[in-house]
């Protein structure tokens, strides 16, 4: 498993807006008062010209970006985006007198706390995943072997794929944020927000080059680290959020290659991935993402062009609920679905991408503990809960609904859980009791950040929205024939029209990825955040979701914070 803990590297933090308080007079001033002590040689340390020389010191710089993930910050904040904001939970914080409640009442300002720290959190990991990028041509290699050149691409392509996801996030939630310049200086420290589509076209070319230069599958000591998957299925994903259902466009078409791709074994050259176009000549694009270059090739090493097959990735992943292994899970009983989020399904055949969390067993808390996870399920407190009536609203009469607790019931391993009269929870959320840590606050279980399950049901609704709607209901029945498994069910859903069908994959989707801290966006994306919490909210006592304004609150308000420090450079959003 990789060690994502910080050991050598010196945690550079994103250089604050503030210089704009001070005058050029002032910092002439300082600089000047410093100069004897800034021109004095630096011995026995490393600097900015050395520290990113090895593959193994750019690894340390790699892990600090990784390390954001398992922040207490950066996990707060998904979960109250992603799950509490939406329609399937309730939350212990709803009163306005709180931020936590005016954020989910959609009654915030632009001085939410917990808007800010989205923006803080993500921002932060962007810039240690920029220094990655803009030293990685500092590394010094000590052999022109091919395995050499493999290993810093792979940590370039890591650095990318997690830049784009934490651009991601911001997107989601902002709509166009500034696009930091890898390299800070003085004179760029205010960077007006670039557009939604320059964003995505950001985002979108950084996974299209990490998908070339990752592996599709890591060894077993390697386990945790991005992979070709976790890159194509964000990019499958991050498209779809670019396209409109209903609508047709390119965005749909090629989420259907890429669905193809990664589910059926299709063939994808590297120049498809990349939409090579030709303006870039192709061995200076092999030099800039450490492939090695053509002259230091020897017959035995393999040469990469554009219409070269990427390795395919038919047999990578799996609906089944089996572990990393290939073995069913939790004996191939009828929990063997809730097992894929515990110890025993870290990265099982259906996981893609894990954020990991690894007990410290020391006592250690806060975000210098790796052993975070997620405790929303602790023996008599939660955050987050569902209602019957939510419940039935979700899940119908389908088994998945069975994988929640009331309380006072039990879990899989006999625990009785003290939750609060009429409170249900998501045994997802679960920690059993032979994987439950030493000390409290030292969880390591990881979060499945992206499963095989999500990737098929994207290639369903690309596929519906292409016309192919026999091909869309046969990848949305692979996800049913797994869940019919777990009781022996032979409900498949049926043909139809465009809408019947779309209608069906979204419902199989809220089921699958339930309680997963996605709902939120998904119903921004889908556009029909307004009327389905309008609806929510007409059925809760403190019109909860009523608040929500179509039209403004689909992006949220750029922190003040930002728009004030900027002087205004940083627009805010409409409706704010």
């Amino acid at each position: 498993m990789i060690n994502f803990k910080l050991q050598t590297y010196n945690k550079v933090k994103i250089l604050r807006k503030q210089i704009f308080h001070f005058s050029l007079f002032t910092i002439a001033c300082v600089l000047a008062s410093c100069s004897d002590f800034l021109d004095k040689e630096i011995t026995g340390n490393a600097t900015d010209q050395t520290y990113y020389d090895t593959p193994y010191k750019m690894q340390s710089a790699l892990d600090a970006a990784y390390d954001v993930l398992q922040s207490d910050a950066y996990n707060d904040q998904e979960w109250r985006f992603g799950e509490a904001m939406a329609d399937n939970v309730l939350g212990t914080d709803e009163g306005l007198a709180s931020q936590m409640g005016q954020l989910v009442m959609f009654r915030f300002n632009t001085s939410n706390t917990w808007i800010r720290q989205r923006w803080e959190v993500n921002y932060r990991g962007i810039h240690r995943a920029n220094q990655v990028i803009a030293n990685i041509d500092r590394v010094q290699l000590s052999t022109s072997a091919y395995t050499a050149y493999q290993q810093v691409r792979r940590i370039y392509g890591q650095a990318k794929f997690l830049r784009a996801l934490y651009y991601f996030n911001l997107v989601k939630t902002f709509g166009g944020v500034p696009l930091r310049p890898e390299v800070e200086t003085v004179d760029r420290l205010v960077i007006p927000r670039s557009t939604e589509a320059e964003c995505y076209a950001y985002i979108e070319r950084d996974l299209r080059e990490a998908a070339v230069m990752l592996p599709s599958v890591w060894g077993a000591q390697e386990t945790g680290k991005a992979t070709r998957g976790a890159a194509l299925g964000l990019l499958m994903k991050v498209l779809m959020y670019q396209a409109r259902p209903g609508v047709a466009s390119e965005k749909w078409e090629e989420m259907t290659r890429l669905g193809a791709y990664i589910i059926d074994g299709a063939q994808l050259t590297m120049g498809d991935l990349l939409r090579y176009d030709g303006k870039e000549d192709w061995e200076s694009l092999r030099r800039r993402l450490w492939f090695k270059p053509r002259e230091l090739n020897t017959p035995t090493d393999p040469y990469e062009t554009a219409d070269t097959p990427m390795e395919s990735m038919a047999n990578v992943y799996s609906l089944e609920y089996r572990d990393y292994y290939g073995q069913p899970l939790s004996g191939g009983d009828r929990w063997a679905y809730v097992y894929q989020w515990y110890a025993d399904g870290e990265f099982c055949r259906g996981s893609v991408f894990e954020v990991v969390f690894k007990e410290s067993a020391d006592g250690t808390g806060g975000d210098t503990n790796e052993g975070a996870g997620i405790e929303h399920f602790d023996v008599g407190t939660t955050a987050m809960y569902a209602t019957s009536e939510i419940l039935t609203s979700l899940f119908g009469d389908d088994i998945r609904k069975e994988f929640t607790i009331h309380h006072q019931g039990n879990t899989p391993d006999g625990e009785i859980w003290q939750g609060g009269e009429g409170r249900h929870v998501s045994l997802k959320w679960y920690t059993p009791k032979k994987d439950r840590p030493q000390y409290a606050g030292d969880n390591g279980r990881n979060r499945r950040l992206m499963r095989y399950v999500e990737i098929v049901l994207m290639q369903a609704e690309a596929l519906n929205e292409t016309g192919d709607r026999e091909g869309a209901l046969q990848k949305l029945n692979m996800c049913k024939q797994q869940v019919n498994t777990i009781n022996g069910s032979t409900r498949l859903y049926q043909p139809g029209s465009y809408g019947y069908v779309r209608d069906q994959i979204w419902q199989e989707r809220r089921m699958e990825m339930a309680f997963e801290w996605d709902r939120y966006f998904d119903l921004v994306r889908q556009g029909r955040a307004a009327s389905v919490l309008h609806t929510f909210g007409r059925s809760r006592p403190n019109s909860r979701g009523l608040y929500f304004r179509e039209g403004i609150h689909e992006h949220l308000p750029i922190p003040q914070n930002e728009i004030d420090m900027s002087n205004g450079v940083v627009e805010q959003n409409p409706g704010y």
